[in-house]
């Protein structure tokens, strides 16, 4: 079954509760292991390993990843997912194959220093958090459905993330797929949902947990049965693994009876001036009772704004959409958006804590009389995207797409011409946004400085932001990691100054303003922390430029004026 990966989705609820009805009291170690068909060590370490992890399955989990080396690197398993693959390399800096990796830093080595002793004594170590997964193959054989329920049993702070893998139990081969000899293989890793840097977790108290969603369109599955996920809790500081599960068929049961949680707030505008917009709230029954109405308040900074009425039928885990219509309020420098769920089938809800979510959004910057304009870099599904600008009247005033050219590049200036206070709407009808299952795309808008007014990437269906034109006052905001170029105007050459918050692989390009590449340079994996670097600019015409950085997932883009 080949088909392409389109979409990754994911839903975070905090919620406290003193019972767990699936509860795991012993840890479950995770081996993450690195090998390759094309490496003669692993043929002879890998079986006994794999049937040491058979052996203790109620003790240890274990997720393969298959990399590009020794020569000639074409294991059909890496193949099928270079970047995830790539992704969790880069993560522990492995430079060699077969090496194993056991809830990170409790050890790494090669599968043969792992013994039946050593799982053991790691199994003994009490976890703080509990874990349970389900997975749930689609009606038409399509995609998989992966939740996660964490608890933890004590308070636990840190940058925690939570991690699915999907992978194939086994996959046999009639013949070696490598040079190595080896045909069988174990908990291959197929994808890494929603995204290969996991979806982030919030600091937990005692008996609080979390519920993290994620799906992925199947992609060069051998066996569609084989088809399953282990999830980890990780600390991404100093990579500690706290506990593992393996995901099961078995349905996840509601704690509650009338359980209404708030999942997503879409619709509202990162950065608004007309302090004017219109949330669309998703909301999920976590109950056991059907869920029929539900009353959703909104505010805004603290203040009651106004109550929307839902009305229909959902099960457990099932969703619906509920509109606020056009809401105002008093604008600030800093504001907070909360919907909250009050009432569920008439009563009050039964739980309190997974009621209200909020959207934090900024004023816009006033940015005068200068230029302001456009730079998108498209993903692998151009067709899905296109963009409006509206004036303060809803008025259209100009628009683009769908386009046709995958990763193409997108420059152009915005038809902004007096005072007022616009809206850019960029629509994705894949529903994820321009990053990252769909490859890495990126938009941004930019004034006269070098930093964007606002940017976006992982945004769902559609992304709303505003700025004021014609006015003075607000710097512009800065990009999603710090990066810092001059002189700017520079005639011959500029200092690259880049922080960079984890390890990442860099490197940056200029464009003109046709959006041609005329510098690329890649820096390479760089470690957290500051950078300096210099790039003659010299050979390039008196003018005006881009300037794009990535760092893995992320992207800055810079204005840069030769003279």
């Amino acid at each position: 079954m080949n088909k392409m990966k389109k979409a990754f989705t994911y839903v975070l609820i905090l919620m406290s509760f003193s019972i767990f009805t699936h509860a795991q009291t012993t840890r479950m170690i995770l081996a993450e292991g690195f090998t390759s068909s094309t490496c003669g060590p692993c043929a002879s370490q890998n079986p006994a390993f794999d049937a040491l992890l058979h052996a203790n399955t109620d003790k240890i989990t274990s997720i393969k990843y298959h990399m590009s080396w020794p020569a000639p690197g074409n294991d059909p398993m890496y193949l099928h997912n270079t970047v995830d693959n790539n992704a969790r390399r880069t993560y522990y800096s492995i430079n060699s194959v077969p090496h194993v990796y056991v809830d990170s830093n409790v050890f790494h080595g090669t599968p043969s220093q792992i013994n039946q002793t050593a799982i053991n004594n790691w199994a003994s170590d009490p976890a703080v958090f509990d874990i349970v997964m389900q997975h749930r193959i689609s009606d038409d054989l399509d995609s998989v459905y992966v939740t996660m329920l964490i608890k933890s049993s004590e308070a636990v702070s840190g940058n925690l993330v939570a991690h699915i893998a999907v992978i194939e139990k086994e996959i046999h081969y009639t013949t070696p797929p490598g040079t190595n000899g080896e045909k069988d293989f174990y908990n291959v890793m197929k994808a890494l949902i929603p995204s290969r840097t996991g979806t982030a977790l919030p600091n937990f108290g005692a008996d609080e947990y979390v519920i993290v969603e994620a799906a992925w369109k199947l992609a060069n599955v051998y066996n569609i049965d084989q088809i399953a996920a282990v999830g980890f809790v990780q600390n991404n500081i100093n990579k500690y693994i706290y506990q593992a599960a393996n995901s099961t068929t078995t349905p996840l049961q509601p704690f509650f009876v009338n359980d209404g949680a708030v999942k997503n707030i879409e619709n509202a505008t990162s950065v608004n001036c007309s302090g004017k917009m219109a949330p669309i709230v998703q909301i999920v029954n976590y109950g056991s009772a059907q869920m029929t109405d539900a009353v959703i308040d909104f505010e805004v900074n603290g203040e009651f704004i106004q109550s929307a009425t839902w009305s229909g039928s959902l099960g457990f885990l099932e969703t619906a959409m509920v509109s606020a219509n056009e809401i105002s309020f008093p604008l600030l420098t800093d504001n907070t958006l909360t919907a909250k769920v009050v009432s569920v089938n008439g009563a009050d809800d039964d739980y309190l804590q997974n009621n209200s979510m909020d959207f934090n959004f900024t004023a816009s910057p006033e940015l005068g009389f200068s230029d302001v304009s456009l730079f998108i870099l498209l993903n692998n599904f151009p067709e899905q995207n296109s963009w409006e600008l509206l004036n303060s009247a809803g008025e259209i005033v100009q628009s683009g797409g769908p386009y046709t050219t995958p990763n193409a590049i997108v420059t152009l200036p915005l038809s902004v011409n007096s005072t007022d206070c616009y809206e850019f709407v960029m629509y994705d009808t894949g529903g994820n946004g321009l990053c990252c299952g769909d490859g890495l795309g990126y938009y941004a808008v930019l004034g006269s400085g070098s930093d964007p007014i606002f940017t976006g990437q992982s945004f769902g269906s559609v992304d709303r932001n505003q700025f004021a034109y014609g006015y003075v006052g607000i710097d512009e905001h800065t990009a999603d990691f710090l990066v810092k170029i001059h002189p700017n105007p520079v005639s011959d050459e500029v200092t690259l100054n880049l922080k960079l918050n984890t390890s990442s692989t860099v490197q940056f390009d200029v464009l003109d303003l046709a959006g041609r590449s005329l510098i690329s340079r890649k820096l390479g994996l760089l470690p957290a922390g500051m950078h300096t670097f210099s790039q003659p600019v010299n050979i390039l015409p008196k003018g005006v430029y881009t300037v794009i950085f990535r760092a893995e997932e992320k992207v800055s883009i810079k204005k840069l004026m030769i003279e």
